[in-house]
């Protein structure tokens, strides 16, 4: 076929069509929300979805039946083993599963995949876990005995014991990120009974607070049927309402934990912060926290700490914004007889960025990092159902994904600066280090 177009001229690109435009959506009667985007570009779907069934929810004492609850899900089913669930999944490279974490005291996250030829077998599976979990006991049993294994080797880690420790010293027991001792985990992990995730299950899980976003190579109205089909009876469940524990006063304040015979150190330097993922201020302070600690190779503090002086083996730090304000915190990782005057040096960095903030060229380069991952993030099918979850999950709206290059872009240095500023203050660290550090 002879061209119309110029010898010299390229083909016209292809008009990339807003995600506010491309995505369908669909809010049945019972709350349940299903957002789908078809991409044909290879033939496989992936799955990304949430319920409000998190630690939150649960007894203050007894905040692991949540991630029990989520975990033990497809251990087994009214119909079907646990061995039948995999088998069937399995023969067909698919996959699924839930997971509920102390990061997102909030939700449960749902996270599945297959080929899009077997995507009907896919939602059948889902939806089968969902409405008919049976919580095998001797399923349970041996989740009981990984996690009692589980804790106990993390207590050999200098990491897992600082960070542990400060959130002891920050937050009050019963507290969502309040982490209680092994030996008290040890104990609930222990007693822990098939008839709690049960009744968990029957209390938390619901239409009401579902969202189930599926992309890829489908035929969108094909799926929103197909799931109102599958799901449309479920009971509404609990309200989608959070409400979340008071704010925490600082705990400033310092405290070793000692470890024998390690031969690196952590040190963990935290406090309590209120950004939330939907907050105006979230992206502002994201910038800004990057240009601090976000890389151990290019940040200030990774530039200064370990590059300059030569004090750590890694440093970062980051905030933890969910639907709820988690906290602040600096990590790093140094010989023991290194400690004082890495936290030193940690100390006079962030105080230095809070006086003088960040340099013209660090938001640039901040800008474009976050631009270019972002985008890199939404080159497949699992990371844009992953962003188009986190959209609707957080309140967000479909249109972010659209608006958040030009939001990055819009960030000025002032506002990065003060955003960041008011919400992180060194004299109200909580510094707690954990390894082999001689005599007291």
């Amino acid at each position: 076929m002879t061209s119309i177009l110029p010898a010299s001229a390229a083909p016209p690109p292809r008009r990339k069509v807003p995600f506010a435009q491309a995505v369908r959506e669909r809010t049945l009667g019972n709350g349940a929300r299903f957002v789908t985007l078809e991409n044909h570009f290879n033939p496989t779907v992936a799955i990304s979805g949430s319920l409000n069934a998190g630690g939150l929810f649960a007894p203050p004492e007894r905040r692991l039946i949540a991630s029990l609850t989520a975990g033990e899900l497809a251990k087994g089913t009214a119909r079907r083993t646990k061995l039948e669930i995999a088998e069937e999944l399995e023969s067909r490279g698919a996959s699924l599963s839930f997971s509920s974490g102390s990061g997102d005291p909030v939700g449960v996250d749902i996270a599945a995949a297959s080929l899009s030829r077997d995507v009907e077998v896919l939602l059948d599976v889902l939806a089968e876990v969902l409405l008919s979990p049976v919580f095998p006991e001797n399923e349970l049993e041996k989740e009981r005995m990984r996690l009692v294994g589980v804790v106990r080797e993390q207590q050999d880690q200098t990491a897992v014991r600082a960070f542990e420790t400060a959130s002891r010293r920050i937050y009050p027991a019963g507290h969502p990120f309040h982490r209680r001792s092994a030996e008290e985990r040890i104990a609930a992990i222990e007693s822990t009974t098939r008839e709690e995730l049960q009744r968990f299950y029957e209390e938390r899980y619901g239409a009401g607070t579902l969202l189930l976003v599926v992309v890829g190579d489908v035929d969108s109205a094909g799926i929103l049927d197909g799931l109102e089909r599958r799901l449309g009876k479920w009971r509404r469940g609990p309200s989608s309402e959070i409400s979340g524990p008071a704010p925490v006063p600082p705990a400033p304040g310092s405290e070793t934990v000692r470890m024998p015979d390690k031969a690196s150190a952590d040190v963990v330097l935290a406090q309590p912060a209120d950004l939330v993922r939907k907050h105006p201020e979230y992206v502002a302070c994201v910038l800004a926290n990057s240009a601090l600690g976000q890389s151990s190779l290019t940040s200030r503090l990774g530039v200064r700490v370990r590059d300059t002086e030569g004090l750590t083996y890694g440093i970062h730090s980051g905030f933890s914004a969910t639907h709820l304000g988690g906290p602040f915190a600096v990590s790093l990782t140094v010989k023991p007889e290194s400690r004082d005057a890495a936290v030193a040096a940690t100390l006079e960095e962030i105080e230095r960025f809070r006086r003088e903030g960040m340099t013209a060229k660090e938001l640039a380069d901040e800008k474009s990092s976050h631009v270019g991952r972002f985008k890199v993030d939404l080159a497949s099918n699992g990371g844009i159902a992953h962003a188009l979850d986190a959209a609707v999950y957080y309140d967000l709206g479909v249109s972010y994904l659209d608006e958040y290059p030009s939001l990055v872009e819009a960030v000025a240095k002032d506002e990065a600066d003060a955003a960041f500023a008011k919400r992180v203050d060194p004299d109200r660290f909580t510094i707690v280090s954990a390894g082999s550090f001689g005599t007291p």
